[in-house]
C-alpha cells in the first residue's frame, strides 16, 4: 500500500493516455506512483480545472500554469495529444511545487484516499468518528477488509501526530476496535480498485481489537496475520470460510512462526473460550488439534474439508454437535470411544456405508447420512438400540430406494410414534399403522424378521 508521509520523494505522475468515450467525453488516464505502488485515475478537463481553481485560491498556485480551455476543435486527436502532454506537465509541476505539504484537494483528485494508509485511516476514523455508536449497536454493523485492517496496522507504526481536526484522529478508530463485538474480515485474491495492490498480499494484525465474541473470515490469506494474541482471550464463535486452511492451527496458531501444538503448550496459544468453530470449504486434512487448542467447544463444523476419517475427540468433554458433511469419509469405527457424547452428528455426502460403528452412539438424537453409500437394508438394525434418536436423514443414499423404504426403517427402529423424523419428514399415521401390523404379523410369526418375505 501507499504510503505518502513515507516515500514522498520517491512519487511520480504521468498521464500515460487519453480516450475519448460515445459521450465525446475525453479522460485522460493518471498513472500514480508512491515507492512501489502504483495506481491509475480517469479524470476529465473539468476536474482538472476544478482542482486548479482550488490550488490557486488556497495553496498559492500560478494561475496560468494549466493548459487553456478550447471550445472548437477539442476533440481533435493533436489537440487531445497536446492537451495530455500539456496536463501531465501541470500535475507534476503542481506535486513539485507541493510536494512536502500535499493539499488534501490533490490528494483526492488523486485518490490518495482509496490507496494510501494515512488517507485510508482517516477517512475511517471520521466514519468512526460520526457512526461508530450505531455500528457498535448493530452485530453486523460494520465489515472490516483486509486492506482497512493493514491500514490500521501500519498506521500504529507510524510516530504521526493526530490531526488537527479532532474527526480524523486514530484514536477513533482505536476506540472503535477496542469495543467492536463482531469481527468479519474479507480478504481476495484480486487488486485494489486499479492498483498494483493485492488484498491477500497484506499482513495485518488485530491487537486493537479486545472485545471480539465472534470473528469471521472470508477467502483470507491466514499466513499473513501477525498477531492475534487478545482475540484468544474473548473470541466464542470463530469462523473461517474458503480459506484454504490444511488445519486447524494454520488460523488458531497464524501467529506462531512453527504451529506447533501439544497437550502441554503455553496456555496463552489457547483459545479457551471458544464456543463454536467453523471451518467449512477449507482443505483441512485432519482436526486433531482442536482437542488442545479449542478444549471447550461445542459445535464444530467442517463440511467441505478434504477428512477421511473421524479422529478421537472424546477429551472435548463439552462438545455436542459436529458436522463433517461434503469430506471424504469412507470408513469408520470405534465411534463411541471418539465422539463422547454427540447429539448432533452430520455425515452427509461422505462415502460410508456400514452403520455398525453408529450402534453404541446412545447419546445421538440427530442423525444425518444423506448422500453416502449406504444400501443395505439390513444396515439399519445398528442403528435400532439408539432410543434418543429422534432424527435421522438417508435420502440420497441406495437404500432409500427399496420398496416400502420408510415402512421398513420405521420397524426396524422400532419407531411407533409421530415424534421421529425420517428423512425431514414425520411418519403419516398410515405409516404408523402399517408398522403396528407388519409388527403383529412379525409376532404371529414366531419369532421370523419383521420383513421376511
Amino acid at each position: 500500500m501507499s504510503c505518502y508521509v513515507q516515500y514522498c520523494q520517491e512519487c511520480s505522475i504521468a498521464i500515460s493516455n487519453a480516450e475519448t468515450n460515445t459521450d465525446g467525453v475525453t479522460y485522460y488516464l493518471i498513472k500514480v506512483n508512491v515507492g512501489d505502488v502504483t495506481w491509475t485515475v480517469q479524470k476529465r478537463y473539468k476536474e482538472f480545472l476544478e482542482l486548479h481553481k482550488k490550488l490557486v485560491n488556497e495553496h498559492t498556485v500560478t494561475k496560468d500554469i494549466l493548459p487553456g480551455k478550447k471550445i472548437i476543435g477539442n476533440k481533435e486527436p493533436n489537440f487531445i495529444e497536446k492537451r495530455r502532454v500539456g496536463l501531465e506537465i501541470y500535475l507534476q509541476t503542481v506535486l513539485s511545487f507541493l510536494q512536502k505539504s500535499m493539499p488534501e484537494e490533490l490528494l483526492e483528485f488523486l485518490e490518495f484516499d482509496k490507496y494510501d494508509v494515512i488517507l485510508i485511516v482517516k477517512k475511517l476514523a471520521a466514519d468512526f468518528f460520526q457512526n461508530g455508536d450505531d455500528y457498535l449497536l448493530n452485530d453486523n454493523g460494520f465489515n472490516f477488509n483486509v486492506l482497512l485492517l493493514y491500514a490500521i496496522s501500519e498506521r500504529l507504526k507510524l510516530p504521526c501526530p493526530d490531526s488537527e481536526n479532532n474527526e480524523y484522529n486514530f484514536s477513533h478508530v482505536l476506540d472503535f476496535c477496542s469495543k467492536f463485538k463482531y469481527l468479519a474480515i474479507k480478504g481476495g485474491d484480486h487488486y485494489v480498485g486499479t492498483s498494483n495492490i493485492i488484498y491477500n498480499k497484506l499482513s495485518f494484525e488485530l491487537s486493537s481489537f479486545k472485545n471480539v465474541n465472534k470473528f469471521e473470515c472470508y477467502n483470507i490469506a491466514y499466513n499473513m496475520i501477525y498477531n492475534l494474541k487478545t482475540l484468544r482471550d474473548t473470541v466464542r464463535i470463530i469462523t473461517v470460510y474458503n480459506s484454504k486452511l490444511k488445519t486447524p492451527e494454520d488460523i488458531l496458531l497464524c501467529d506462531n512462526v512453527h504451529k506447533e501444538w501439544s497437550s502441554d503448550m503455553d496456555s496463552s496459544m489457547i483459545w479457551n473460550k471458544v464456543k463454536v468453530v467453523d471451518f467449512s470449504w477449507n482443505e483441512i486434512l485432519t482436526l486433531k488439534s482442536l482437542t488442545v487448542l479449542t478444549p471447550n467447544v461445542k459445535t464444530i463444523n467442517l463440511n467441505g474439508n478434504l477428512l477421511n476419517t473421524i479422529e478421537d475427540m472424546s477429551s472435548l468433554t463439552y462438545l455436542s454437535h459436529l458436522s463433517l458433511s461434503s469430506n471424504n469419509i469412507t470408513e469408520v469405527s470405534d465411534l463411541h470411544t471418539k465422539l463422547g457424547n454427540v447429539i448432533c452428528l452430520n455425515l452427509s455426502s461422505n462415502k460410508i456405508s456400514n452403520l455398525e460403528p453408529f450402534s453404541k452412539l446412545f447419546s445421538l438424537e440427530m442423525l444425518d447420512l444423506g448422500s453416502n453409500l449406504v444400501n443395505d437394508i439390513d444396515q439399519l438394525k445398528y442403528l435400532s438400540e439408539l432410543q434418543n434418536m429422534n432424527y435421522l436423514v438417508l435420502s440420497g443414499n441406495p437404500v432409500s430406494t427399496v420398496v416400502d423404504y420408510r415402512i421398513k426403517v420405521l420397524g426396524i427402529l422400532k419407531k411407533k410414534t409421530s415424534d421421529f423424523c425420517l428423512d425431514n419428514e414425520r411418519p403419516t399415521q398410515k405409516e404408523l399403522d402399517t408398522v403396528a401390523i407388519m409388527h403383529a404379523l412379525k409376532v404371529a410369526k414366531e419369532g421370523k424378521t419383521l420383513f421376511d418375505r
